[in-house]
């Protein structure tokens, strides 16, 4: 008699289930799932945000413009990011008083400076080629650098109140010396 043949076959455990799973897996599930989320519509809103501006230096790169379009781009572009109360009003000075307050510091004088250069000439009846890529350079800049806006509103409105009380009291003090 062969002792093999009093051998009977192995049998093989019951085979090991995933599920259900460990709640330790439904939380991981859950926080990479609400972090996907999260960053989705995070990116979806940078998009968002930066369309117009996106969209002004095209404009501004891809045409040739005239100085009251470039002009009216920026303004465009400021209307899109900040509200219309404080935008929709202002033009020369003003204008330019807000573009410059919205910019960080740092490039405060070289935008001054370009944009100052572009509406001396504005209104001349043959405008430069320089004059218009002073303003082009100067729009662009201001484009790039302030949209969208990191500064707080506040912030901006406060910035603008001090300095529309320093260009009175400058002008004030300029009245009072010419009367005297």
């Amino acid at each position: 008699m062969d002792p093999l043949s009093q051998l009977q076959d192995i049998h093989l455990p019951e085979q090991i289930n995933n599920y259900p799973l460990a709640y330790g897996w439904w939380i991981l599930a859950a926080i990479l799932l609400s972090l996907t989320l999260w960053l989705v519509r995070r990116l979806l809103k940078k998009r968002l945000l930066n369309k117009a501006k996106k969209q002004a230096i095209n404009l501004l790169v891809n045409t040739e413009l005239a100085s009251d379009e470039i002009f009216a781009t920026v303004k465009w572009a400021a209307l899109q990011y900040f509200p219309r109360q404080q935008v929709a009003n202002l033009y020369g000075e003003d204008l330019q008083r807000f573009l410059t307050i919205t910019l960080p510091k740092k490039q405060q004088q070289n935008f001054d400076s370009l944009w100052q250069s572009a509406i001396e000439f504005q209104y001349k009846l043959e405008q430069d080629n320089t004059d218009i890529d002073s303003l082009k350079t100067a729009a662009l800049s201001w484009l790039k650098l302030a949209l969208p806006p990191k500064n707080t509103l506040e912030y901006i409105e406060n910035q603008y109140e001090q300095d529309s009380h320093e260009q009175n009291s400058i002008e004030t003090s300029n009245k009072a010396s010419e009367t005297a």
